[in-house]
């Protein structure tokens, strides 16, 4: 016969053992009687003679080795410890609960041969007692006692509820129907539901204009007849997929979606259902570097982009989750090209290699800049700048930003991201990348949270701020005078460096006095100390990895990117050969900076152990120009120059309208100007490598062992005397241009070209 485990229902989880009065139990090799409960004491009367009675903690009581509480005949029950659910069950309508009591009065009768606060002494009745049935006898008593009383009750029914209150306790009792949560989309089935996201998520990607709730409800209706063919021969599934026009609109209003959402802005006309139900879970990590997100969104301001016309930006930011530090950041301008979708000249906005330059800021530290507050240096800030000068010399003059190398990264589901060269970057700097989920805004909820507050705490205070709405925008923004992108990103810097460094956040506490509010250069100091330093430089070459690659052939006029040809002459004759790599058809790998285009780097996988494999090739023509430029000048030069009826492979042609264009910028709408406002040229990358001084290796010079030089003896007018004086003609240009030596071929930069290959207006001194 098989004895019943004794369960405690009204014991709290995590609590240990319950004990109820009258309770027999064995502590410290005796057996006793419980007689008095009292909070956490405990009194038990001995059941031998000879024994003191015992009054201490219950904890104590139940932690002893020997501790049991025991049946009638005194053998050791198991305990079973149910889920705490006194407030769930409180809150269910008072003849909901009164029913349960009663069933839990019955099962325990069966199970613990007695009715609850009846002593453990007491005899069971009869048909109760375990030594005389078996349990499955003490089912049918207590179902022929219940039909007795008028319930149609069968000794199943009996063991179905037993086993329910061993599972789930009192509540287990409880009408399954009184506890089933609604469903959040009524009745409607849930793969209705799961399509009508699909096409939200269709319209919202398409970029297509607004439309009714009404269209909405036709393409759920399409998207169910595609979906789900077959299914709809079924006339019990046609009933559960096909949604009335009425039930389809309380539908939307269950999921959050209203109509007006539906016809209102493109990009999301959902209502918050993206929205995490409380209590919200935050982003917890505890080293810096150990979680980094980053977002690219507008800032809401015009600035004057490269064509002097004013444009919006945005912003991409990385900040890190332990400190709450913004560790790179880029300001780029967001226009729209000219020409048909996917073939568009002119367009810029963020690409995938600003993300880049973005995460590389994080890996050395931010100079500090001219004309910037002093509190902006790191040498007077709360981080602790003697420590990180003794470890890493390359913070002396630096801004005060900690320099913390991202671990992992947690990015979106945008192009910029999700493309080879973010990954590939990442990959080569050992930094891990995560997606975010889909509609899950928590799992970049504090980058998303610190553009907000960018908008609200720099952007508004700019000029050419533009609100986040077209309704809430002033008149004649783009008319006043507004600040260029290079200016744009020095003071967002500066405002990185002086405000949200050193202002306190309530999100960041103090692991030594959890009540102090830190500011994130503050919590970089607590957090260093206890995770440490090393200073990890990327070397020139090691940036360059971080550039767009292009596998190129290498012929004898050099090798072309993007229409441009590069050429180093003699050097470049070890890569015409085929590379070796089958896997790119023996082609090379060059990398080059889109943001300085006049120079390309060759990386030889075939160097030798201690030789440099990158060899720096520039541009043929780059001479020609003059100013520093980009490659998206090189496209709009390009652009112009094809509309005008020339060659895309007059590469000279198009070099020398890039220096127009930059010629154009220095004039302007003065004569008389001669700054050249600065083009766009995304955030500083090291890559060429550092250029040793010649005088470099001379020891100082002693002024003591320096010999005077004799005083002269005749006067000093005599010594600027020219012995050959000028002619009255000089010598014609043709003339001075036939005696030059024209083999430049081993110059940095120049081709093998001789007089006859240059225009007319190239080869003359400028005046």
């Amino acid at each position: 016969m098989s004895r019943a485990p004794r369960i405690r229902a009204s014991q709290p989880p995590g609590t240990g053992p319950g004990l109820s009065l009258g309770d027999t139990v064995r502590f410290g090799g005796h057996t006793y009687t419980v007689s008095v409960l009292q909070g956490h004491r405990v009194s038990m009367e001995p059941r031998e003679e000879g024994v003191d009675a015992v009054t201490c903690l219950l904890a104590t009581v139940v932690a002893a080795g020997d501790f049991a509480v025991l049946d009638r005949l005194d053998h050791p029950q198991e305990l079973h410890q149910l889920p705490y659910r006194k407030g769930e069950f409180e809150a269910l309508p008072a003849h909901v609960r009164s029913q349960a009591l009663e069933w839990e009065h019955h099962v325990k009768q069966v199970l613990h041969r007695q009715s609850p606060n009846v002593p453990a002494t007491t005899a069971p009745w009869p048909e109760y007692d375990p030594a005389l049935h078996t349990l499955q006898e003490r089912y049918e008593a207590k179902a022929r006692q219940l039909r007795a009383l008028g319930r149609d009750v069968s000794a199943a029914t009996v063991e179905r509820r037993c086993r329910a209150w061993r599972a789930q306790g009192v509540m287990g009792l409880v009408d399954g129907r009184r506890t089933r949560g609604a469903s959040p989309y009524g009745r409607t089935d849930p793969r209705v539901v799961a399509l009508l996201w699909d096409v939200l998520d269709a319209e919202a990607k398409s970029g297509e204009s607004a439309g009714t709730a009404q269209r909405l409800w036709e393409r759920l209706e399409g998207a169910v007849d595609e979906r789900y063919r077959r299914e709809l021969d079924d006339p019990l599934e046609r009933a559960r997929l096909r949604v009335p026009r009425s039930t389809f609109y309380k539908l939307l209003q269950r999921l959050g979606i209203s109509v007006d959402d539906v016809a209102g802005p493109t990009a999301r006309r959902v209502a918050g259902h993206n929205r995490p139900a409380p209590p919200y879970t935050p982003t917890v990590a505890r080293v810096p570097g150990e979680l980094v997100q980053i977002d690219t969104t507008g800032l809401d301001i015009l600035a004057i982009g490269d064509d002097g016309r004013p444009t919006p930006v945005e912003a991409t930011i990385a900040i890190d989750i332990a400190t709450r530090s913004i560790i790179g950041e880029m300001i780029v301008p967001r226009q729209t090209g000219d020409g048909p979708r996917g073939a568009r000249l002119g367009g810029r906005a963020t690409r995938a290699l600003d993300a880049v330059f973005t995460i590389a800021q994080a890996l050395a530290p931010v100079p500090g800049r001219p004309g910037w507050s002093p509190l902006t240096l790191m040498d007077g800030s709360d981080l602790p700048y003697e420590e990180l000068l003794a470890t890493d010399p390359r913070m002396e003059g630096a801004a005060a930003r900690p320099v913390i190398r991202p671990q992992t990264v947690v990015i979106d589901h945008g192009r910029v991201y999700t493309g080879s060269v973010f990954s590939s970057a990442c990959a080569e700097l050992g930094i891990e990348v995560r997606h975010a989920r889909t509609r899950t805004p928590t799992d970049k909820a504090v980058v998303e949270r610190a553009m907000r507050t960018i908008k609200t705490k720099f952007s508004q205070h700019v000029a050419g701020h533009t609100a986040r709405k077209l309704e809430l925008r002033g008149k004649g923004v783009d008319k006043q005078p507004l600040w260029t992108v290079n200016q744009l990103q020095e003071m967002f810097s500066e405002w990185v460096t002086l405000q949200w460094q050193q202002t306190p956040q309530g999100g960041l506490r103090s692991p030594y006095t959890p009540g102090l509010i830190l500011a994130p250069n503050q919590m970089y100091a607590a957090a260093v100390s206890l995770a440490g330093y090393r200073a990890l430089p990327q070397t020139p070459g090691d940036n360059r990895k971080l550039l767009p690659a292009q596998w190129v052939t290498v012929t004898r006029k050099g090798f072309q990117i993007n229409n441009r040809t590069y050429s180093l002459g003699d050097a470049l004759i070890p890569f015409r050969r085929p590379s070796g790599i089958t896997g790119r058809r023996g082609k090379w790998e060059a990398r080059y900076n889109p943001y300085e285009p006049d120079v390309a780097w060759l990386y030889n996988h075939r160097a030798e152990e201690g030789q440099d494999p990158w060899v720096e090739v520039p541009f043929v023509f780059r001479r020609l120009i003059d100013d520093p430029w980009t490659e998206r000048v090189w496209e709009q030069a390009t652009a112009a120059h094809v509309a005008a009826g020339g060659s895309i492979r007059d590469e000279r042609a198009i070099a020398r309208a890039v220096n127009e264009l930059r010629e154009r910028a220095r004039r302007g709408h003065a004569p008389a100007r001669t700054v050249v406002p600065a083009s766009f040229q995304g955030r500083k990358l090291e890559t060429a490598a550092p250029r040793r001084e010649p005088l470099g290796d001379l020891p100082a010079i002693n002024p003591a062992t320096i010999t005077p030089y004799r005083s002269l003896d005749g006067p000093a007018a005599d010594l600027f005397v020219d012995p050959h004086p000028p002619k009255k003609a000089a010598h014609p240009p043709d003339d001075v241009l036939a005696a030059l030596d024209w083999d430049i071929s081993g110059l940095d930069g120049f081709p093998p070209y001789g007089p006859e290959d240059l225009g007319p207006d190239e080869g003359r001194a400028e005046q």
